[in-house]
């Protein structure tokens, strides 16, 4: 009871903060007294780390967060459907655990959404009003709305549990596609400004915007789509960052049976909203090149390239390990083997796939060589240059995902119809999983990066500008730096998160058995 009433305390205490900075920077905005773009008294300075940095790395972790409330619970209305209509225990152990774990990160979600407004207040004044004045209505009534509700639905989803089970089990089952429901809806609602800050409505074309024009702007709704399938995703990995870490600390033979099961699972949900991924990612960068071919350039040719380069990597690698774990799963399936030769055949070829997206026409970051660079080392011979070409890495991309569900059909048809001796995988799958989850992570802090970068000196593109002495592009290896530091807090503290909500629990119910 103690711990529950903690967790109320922490969410109001975010909640405040959140709804307070809202109101303010709202009621400044109906009253019309936005501030011009200079200010009048210099902004807060954050000492050593810089306001940027500190905005980029809290931002980040509420994004992350956010991810995983809004991916997760879709992961658990499917697992608890699958109860309802199976009876199989396991799905519902799967998804009350994780739910368990939702309900801590749904806090920090909360705590790190309003730091986040406070630091914007703080540090970034002027421009915050300005977004608030844009959207007033979303900011003052919409977003309080929804967030309350969410909130609501997500502890009347959790504490309901018990009471709702048996016969009552579909009107929880209910609450669940309610709290989605909600959470999409959110989604949507602050993608609007997210978007509006790199594509806003050109004013040669739109010379008054209205509200719905800042929301339906060009990028509006191809990030809606891009973040919803990458949220599912990002879900699925969680998921199996949560069954390896039980599967290693666990010594009992029936919950390493489950969790074994769980990271299949896992496993299943991340490569199924995996393999469709890229697509949206394409037509989001169309309408960045719709919308000003020189923002698709910057980010693909020119000083964003190389972050491009990376991100290949990580999405290839995240394929390529997806597939590995489908091969090492297949080792403890009696009678699968044809599908397991079809699985190491397809998985080679990915290999090869994978290879040609890593491979860069040249390795600088501008669209010409600068003055001092040796281009003879610095780009790929004449005679393979065509690897480099988008037509080579298009159908390199076609590829994996093309055997990447062949593989998914197979494994899932070899689970079906073979023998599985879950708990008896090779212990080498379940850091296979971690590093799935781990890299995704990785992903979405790179690629949100470029999101915001792509916009170069502007807050908002062409219509705001970024005085700021921080308002330049890094170098990847600053991103790099800043990016795998927020990485590697988030894996940590999820890390910890996991312990705390399902394997203290277990220690502490074992040793007081004793």
């Amino acid at each position: 009871m103690t711990d529950q009433n903690s967790r109320r305390k922490i969410i109001f205490a975010g909640l405040s903060v959140l709804l307070w900075s809202l109101f303010r920077g709202g009621m400044v905005a109906f009253a019309g007294d936005v501030p011009s773009p200079i200010p009048e008294t210099d902004p807060l300075v954050m000492p050593v780390i810089g306001n940027r940095t500190i905005i980029w790395f809290i931002a980040q972790f509420h994004i992350l967060f956010a991810s995983f409330i809004l991916g997760v619970p879709l992961f658990i209305i499917i697992a608890e459907y699958m109860y309802i209509r199976t009876k199989d225990e396991k799905f519902e152990r799967l998804a009350h655990e994780i739910t368990k774990i939702v309900a801590i990160c749904y806090s920090l979600t909360a705590l790190s959404g309003g730091t986040f407004a406070f630091l914007m207040f703080g540090l970034y004044p002027e421009f915050a009003t300005y977004l608030i004045a844009k959207f007033p209505t979303i900011w003052i009534m919409l977003y309080p709305i929804l967030f309350t509700l969410e909130t609501i639905l997500m502890y009347a989803y959790y504490y309901s549990w018990e009471p709702l089970s048996g016969s009552k089990k579909k009107y929880h089952l209910m609450i669940g596609v309610l709290l989605n429901i909600a959470g999409i809806t959110t989604l949507f609602l602050m993608d609007a400004p997210a978007s509006y800050m790199l594509t806003p409505p050109n004013p040669k074309v739109i010379a008054d915007p209205s509200l719905w024009d800042n929301i339906n702007n060009f990028t509006w709704m191809p990030l809606n789509l891009h973040r919803l399938v990458g949220n599912m995703t990002f879900g699925g990995y969680m998921v199996c960052i949560v069954a390896a870490n039980m599967y290693i600390w666990s010594a009992d033979k029936k919950e390493k049976e489950y969790y074994d099961w769980q990271g299949y699972i896992g496993n299943m949900i991340g490569v199924g909203a995996m393999i469709p991924l890229p697509v949206m990612g394409y037509i989001y960068a169309l309408e960045c090149y719709m919308y000003d071919a020189s923002l698709g350039m910057y980010m693909m040719s020119d000083r964003l390239s190389m972050f491009f380069e990376a991100q290949g990597i990580l999405v290839g690698l995240l394929f390529v390990a997806s597939n590995f774990y489908f091969w090492l799963s297949m080792q403890r399936i009696k009678g699968a083997d044809r599908y397991a030769s079809l699985i190491k055949v397809n998985f080679i070829v990915i290999m090869f796939g994978a290879c040609i997206w890593f491979i860069p026409r040249h390795y600088f970051a501008t669209m010409v060589p600068e003055p001092g660079m040796d281009t003879m080392r610095m780009e790929l011979a004449a005679d393979l240059g065509f690897l480099a070409l988008m037509k080579a890495k298009n159908t390199a991309a076609i590829l994996i995902c093309a055997l990447t569900f062949v593989n998914f059909l197979a494994y899932k048809k070899a689970v079906k119809t073979g023998e599985v001796a879950w708990g008896k995988i090779n212990p080498l799958s379940q850091y296979v999983l971690v590093f799935l989850g781990f890299a995704d992570i990785w992903l979405m802090n790179l690629m949100g990066s470029v999101r915001e970068l792509v916009r170069k000196n502007w807050h908002v593109y062409m219509q705001v500008k970024d005085t700021t002495p921080e308002a330049y592009t890094p170098t990847l290896f600053h991103a790099c730096i800043v990016t795998t530091q927020i990485t590697f807090a988030f894996f940590l503290l999820f890390t910890a998160i996991i312990w705390l909500s399902l394997k203290f629990p277990q220690s502490a119910k074992g040793s007081s058995s004793h």
